[in-house]
């Protein structure tokens, strides 16, 4: 044994280039296998945030309506909430309840659940308008919300009082007041009107200018009741806190132009925190019916990626119906179910992680099969470089087993520090988490030195053969390769079949597998077709005089460098350099594409009304071409389904969507409708909900009705955002109406070489307010979350690891057969033979099989992404509704494929130019004493 140690240690310590090279491909490949997943973990993280955060609060957070006024739970300990005691003792047993609920849930949903909040609300009472009023119905929700003081800062006059109401009713003697008549229970009321003090409440600035409302007056409620008495007004603290998207009406009032009933406004009116519940005699009886608003806020970055699954099933329970606070002796707990989008988005987040797991998996195993082939190379590289001494051994009786066994421990002691370095290095330098698993495939990495030298070592391959003599066709090699080629096409078939799939939360494994089988049919293909053309050219060039070219070709048929390995790391390498780039592109179209399905146009604006005089000044900003302004007519029964209307101009919509990219366009022919029907353009949703099509009128449901006729249709109007089911033109509709809409979106369409980011500067000037998009501002916004940015990055990185790995397997390829050419060489140079065709012998080893396999790798590289779209939903990467469609962009295709082939031609002449300098003097010395 200790014979066996001791060669062990001299084989280590000769030739040391190679296993210094394979000590630092294992440290390379086990830091990136211990950062991949940290990564990836890491950017799934960053997403989760990303989804929720971008998830309006009404959408994302957890709410529940309770109806019936003031709920009754029980005061808690006095100082136990963030109110006052006054609001504690009335509304602190409401906060007590919600804090235990969330309590009582199971993380990550308790964390995920922010501290409570809540507020409580009237049914709309009508106001008295003042005279000649900028809005003709004018309605207030009476509201209570302990939190205000902390959220908004008095501008004029005071907070509102506790009103203290007056009981009609309280001088009668018990059972007295079911004995009223109707006319006394009028006089008593209307006397406890008269004694009771007007309804002290509290506006926002903006709503008070609205409603024509001045501090310190009153309003008449509508109905027989006591006077609205403003007594301040507010302005919110921090427009955009979470807290004012749970009602619409306290920052800012909510204004409706309806075509039919004109005009209207409602606001939040304020009532004092400390409010019990009272309110005054001969309130409106849908005034008095409060309900009580709950929300939990949802803590955008609470969950991790592990957690998504966990938090989805939580939420689910947690929204059936469960009871609030405790049940009293004769009362039972009040019930409520809580409702929330979020489950939507965890929804959402899951298809995007299955969907980015199955493509990253797919990106990563064509380096892994690159890395495994250049082991191979390097086990086999190393193994010749011990030729000599380990058949020695075999020659002094050593068996199989010894022979294996050196190499194994000389791998043990290769991998086993390299790897662990790798893995120290990856968890250092990158931040994040790393499960065991994730460790256990470092350890294999450790172990495949190993693995490979023993297995590359036997006491047969010991002695040098010609690899095209003595040996018959293994029909075990034609089974196996029938069987993949059999395996790969049912594959096919199955994902063909199956059709597009949505992510459902995991990874694809038929789609992770069909590229693979892919890969190893063409690496099979490769090598049984590379051949014949070789063979065929060899015989051409016997003919020929000259002899480059014919003993190159030979010695590429009957030497072939490194056999199958080096074609599956070229093809392999080369496909997924290239499936990267189809894929980017891919993907960069459909981003593309969704931005511009949604913005429209150049330039869109939305937001404030942009009429004509508007859209004229907008138009004469140096730089824009055009102005189509879109208005929103709201939803309208139209044959009997409820559609939204737009109302635009279609030529001029047309025109400024001319140069859009991925969007549909309108109908170039858009005569107008006959008689007095006005022209219309469905939506694909529209003929679908309708049955219509062009030539079929159909009727409105707006004033006394307006017919349209159908002149054409469209998959779906860009840019139109919320509304566009049916677009009518603008001019005939205001005619047929008897009103025009006002527009509120404006698609601009920029100049021929006009940066649209300058353009938009000089409308700004003209439209500060407005809302401004533009395709490129929402492709970066998209395209700058964590998924796409982790996406674009592992594309990148596949693409130069993928180059690199080529390189390895090209140089050591040419490695491996270095001394048999060194000889062949010498014996040549000896001969006559020059440098320059001595570099020519050697490049023919190498150049046939790469040009094919380049070739090959190309085309896999296009099949792949091909097939993954067919069985694939990538509409989790592109933010669209549609499917994208491949693009195969002729420049970055070019490109790629170009750098593949001066990699490798690179590789090639620079592992060529070094093999022809050959020491002849030592090479023949050397076949002497052999």
């Amino acid at each position: 044994m200790s014979g066996l140690l001791g060669l062990a240690r001299r084989q280590a310590t000769a030739h040391r280039a190679v296993p210094v090279a394979l000590l630092l491909l294992v440290l390379l490949v086990s830091a990136v296998v211990t950062a991949w997943p940290r990564l990836l973990a890491g950017v799934d993280d960053r997403q989760v945030t990303h989804e929720i955060a971008a998830t309006s609060p009404l959408s994302r957070d957890v709410v529940g309506v309770l109806p019936g006024g003031l709920p009754r739970l029980p005061a808690p300990p006095a100082g136990s909430t963030p109110f006052p005691p006054d609001v504690e003792e009335n509304l602190g047993g409401l906060y007590a309840a919600l804090e235990e609920l969330r309590a009582a849930q199971p993380e990550p949903l308790r964390d995920l659940l922010g501290d409570p909040s809540f507020w409580l609300q009237s049914e709309p009472a009508e106001i008295e308008p003042p005279p000649d009023p900028l809005m003709g119905r004018q309605r207030l929700r009476l509201t209570v919300d302990p939190y205000l003081a902390d959220r908004v800062t008095l501008v004029a006059g005071r907070w509102p009082e506790p009103h203290i109401p007056v009981d009609p009713y309280a001088e009668l003697a018990e059972g007295r007041e079911g004995l009223l008549t109707v006319e006394e229970r009028l006089v008593l009321v209307n006397a406890a009107i008269a004694a009771s003090e007007p309804l002290e409440v509290l506006l926002s600035a903006p709503a008070a200018d609205v409603l024509e409302w001045e501090v310190g007056t009153e309003r008449r409620i509508t109905g027989n009741t006591v006077p609205a008495l403003l007594t301040g007004t507010y302005e919110v603290t921090d427009p955009r806190a979470d807290h004012w998207a749970h009602n619409l009406y306290s920052a800012q009032p909510y204004v409706v132009d309806d075509l039919n009933l004109g005009t209207s406004a409602e606001a939040a009116a304020y009532l004092a925190p400390s409010w019990d519940g009272g309110l005054p005699a001969g309130m409106p009886e849908h005034v008095r019916t409060f309900r009580t608003q709950m929300w939990f806020p949802t803590v955008v970055d609470a969950l991790s990626a592990d957690d998504v699954d966990a938090a989805a099933a939580q939420l689910t329970r947690f929204t059936a119906p469960q009871p609030l606070g405790e049940a009293g002796d004769l009362v039972p707990a009040a019930e409520v179910r809580f409702a929330t989008e979020l489950g939507e988005v965890l929804d959402r987040v899951r298809q995007q992680q299955a969907v980015t797991s199955t493509v990253l998996t797919v990106i990563a195993s064509g380096p892994l099969g690159v890395t495994l082939a250049v082991f191979l190379l390097a086990a086999r590289l190393l193994v010749s470089r011990r030729r000599s001494g380990l058949a020695l051994l075999s020659a002094r009786g050593g068996s199989g087993w010894q022979l294996r066994s050196v190499l194994a421990l000389e791998g043990l002691v290769i991998g086993l520090p390299a790897a662990a370095a790798g893995a120290l290095l990856a968890v250092l330098l990158l931040p994040g988490r790393t499960a065991p698993a994730d460790l256990a495939v470092t350890g294999l990495v450790a172990l495949v030195p190993a693995v490979v030298l023993a297995a590359s070592t036997s006491p047969r391959g010991l002695r040098e053969s010609r690899a095209d003599l003595g040996t018959r066709p293994s029909r075990w090699r034609w089974v196996a390769e029938v069987v993949l080629l059999v395996v790969t096409a049912v594959a096919l078939v199955l994902l063909g079949q199956r059709g597009v799939q949505p992510g459902a939360g995991e990874t694809d494994v038929l789609l992770t597998g069909v590229p693979l089988l892919l890969a190893a049919s063409t690496c099979v293909v490769v090598l049984r077709v590379y051949p014949l053309p070789v063979r065929a050219l060899a015989g051409a060039l016997r003919r020929r005089r000259g002899l480059t070219a014919f003993l190159g070709a030979a010695r590429a048929v009957r030497e072939p460098a490194g056999g199958l390995v080096p074609a599956v790391a070229l093809v392999v390498g080369v496909s997924v350099a290239m499936f990267s780039a189809v894929l980017g592109s891919t993907i960069s179209a459909g981003v593309q594409a969704t931005a511009w399905q949604s913005v429209g146009a150049d330039l869109r604006l939305s937001g404030p009304v942009l009429d004509e005089e508007k859209a004229a000044a907008i138009a004469a900003v140096p730089g824009v071409a055009g102005v189509a302004t879109i208005g929103d007519a709201g939803t309208v029964s139209v044959a009997g389904e409820r559609l939204d209307l737009a109302v635009a101009d279609p030529a001029a919509v047309r025109a400024v969507q001319a140069d859009g990219v991925g969007i549909d366009r309108l109908p170039a022919d858009l005569s107008g409708g006959t008689g007095d029907a006005v022209p219309a353009v469905l939506s694909a949703e529209a003929v679908e909900a309708l049955g219509a099509g062009v030539g079929d009128t159909l009727e409105a449901a707006v004033g006394d009705g307006v017919t349209l006729e159908v002149v054409g249709t469209v998959g779906r109007l860009a840019g139109a955002g919320t509304t566009g089911d049916v677009l009518v033109e603008a001019e005939a509709f205001a005619a047929a109406a008897g009103r025009a809409v006002l527009p509120r979106i404006a698609l601009v369409d920029v100049a021929d070489g006009e940066d649209p980011t300058a353009v938009l500067g000089r409308v700004r000037e003209v439209e500060p307010v407005a809302l401004a998009q533009n395709p490129a501002g929402d492709a970066s916004g998209f395209l700058s979350s964590p998924m796409a940015g982790g996406m674009n990055a592992a594309l990148g990185v596949a693409v130069v690891l993928s180059l690199v790995l080529v390189v390895v397997a090209v140089v050591m390829t040419q490695l491996m057969g270095a001394p048999v050419r060194a000889r062949l060489l010498a014996v040549l140079r000896t001969l006559g033979l020059d440098r320059r065709r001595a570099r020519g012998i050697v490049a023919w080893e190498l150049g046939p099989l790469s040009a094919v396999s380049v070739l090959a790798g190309g085309v896999l590289g296009v099949l792949v992404p091909w097939v993954v779209l067919g069985g694939m939903d990538l509409r989790a990467l592109t933010g669209g509704e549609e499917q994208p469609g491949l693009v195969v962009d002729p420049l970055v295709v070019g490109g790629v494929l170009g750098g593949v082939l001066l990699v490798t031609a690179l590789a090639v002449l620079v592992s060529t130019v070094v093999s022809s300098r050959a020491d002849v003097a030592g090479e023949l010395r050397m076949g002497e004493e052999t």
